[in-house]
């Protein structure tokens, strides 16, 4: 009994030993593709949000570089916690509508540029929060009037024609390059 239940731990072992070890062929990637600043950034900024998870600014931050890194699930969950912190602060919905639409998900991002913008115009913001200049507020409504268009768009299943719908409420405009007109040969001078 005793050697039966030694032969079976060994096989188990064995199995456990072939089923884990990765394969030779595996390549090992970094989890955020960003330079190895930002990322020693990111880790500072988790070590801030461990210790002070109300920190607004470093979760926007760090939600911004995840945004950049494309992880966009990542920056939702670092603006969320800091939504439950913040719930007046439109930067936390703005950025918070950019991690939506980043993962294609168009109508929690029209939600959440909605909320942003309505921020934006209250006539008094609480402390902290910057004021919302007109160039932010043009910033958050233009995400808002884009985003609308496709609030009630299937992103991931008809892509076209989301791309269609944000070309027209962007109203995009085309200049081309001037043509340099050719200078007419200049006159023979007459003495």
């Amino acid at each position: 009994m005793g050697v039966t239940r030694i032969l079976d731990l060994i096989v188990l072992i064995l199995l456990a030993t072939i089923l884990l070890m990765p394969r030779p062929d595996a390549t090992v990637k970094p989890a955020l593709n960003l330079d190895g600043e930002r990322r020693e950034r990111v880790a500072e900024l988790q070590s801030i949000l461990i210790g002070h998870p109300d920190d607004v600014a470093a979760s926007l931050e760090v939600a911004n570089i995840y945004l950049d890194g494309h992880r966009p699930d990542w920056a939702l969950a670092a603006v969320t916690s800091a939504a439950r912190f913040h719930p007046d602060d439109y930067r936390v919905f703005h950025v918070r509508a950019i991690a939506y639409a980043d993962r294609f998900e168009g109508e929690p991002a029209f939600e959440a540029a909605q909320k942003a913008l309505a921020l934006c115009d209250q006539p008094k913001l609480p402390a902290g929060v910057p004021p919302c200049d007109e160039a932010v507020r043009g910033r958050i409504s233009l995400l808002e009037t884009t985003l609308k268009a496709i609030a009630h768009v299937d992103m991931k299943g008809k892509p076209y024609l989301a791309k269609e719908k944000i070309f027209q409420s962007l109203h995009p405009t085309f200049l081309p390059k001037p043509k340099h007109k050719e200078k007419p040969p200049a006159a023979p001078a007459h003495p």
